[in-house]
């Protein structure tokens, strides 16, 4: 019998319980969390511009970890690599604005509330807990 021949059960008994173990992991992850990502949710857009924006700043989107939307607007968690100081979560928020999507600053909209004179825009009640801080 040769090594190979010897390690060849031993090794395929151990992947075969790898894979069953990552297969029960995912399950249970899948089993016990919602969906982050609202697939009613018109993305392109948003994730045009978050490309821009972190490229321009010479980062990368890795991936979109939140994304819900309501009426003309969108908001987005996004991690972001490159940064020294390693990954980080960053929300952006979107309103459409005709046919382009507009960033917008959640501090400046949160204080606007519906029925200003104005007609500054509001987000939306469905999005408000998630944006605007209490």
């Amino acid at each position: 019998m040769t090594l190979a021949q010897g390690w060849a059960p031993r090794l395929r008994a151990a992947v075969i319980l790898k894979t069953v173990f990552a297969f029960g992991a995912a399950g249970l992850v899948g089993a016990c969390s919602a969906p982050a990502v609202d697939s009613s949710c018109e993305l392109s857009g948003p994730l045009d511009e978050i490309g821009h924006i972190v490229s321009e700043s010479g980062l990368a989107m890795d991936s979109i970890d939140l994304a819900v939307c309501a009426d003309s607007w969108t908001y987005v968690v996004a991690t972001i690599s490159g940064s020294p100081s390693g990954p980080t979560s960053d929300p952006f928020l979107f309103r459409q604005d005709a046919d382009m999507v507009v960033l917008m600053a959640p501090e400046t909209v949160c204080e606007n509330v519906a029925g200003n004179p104005d007609g500054l825009p509001v987000v939306p009640e469905q999005l408000r807990a998630q944006v605007c801080p209490s």
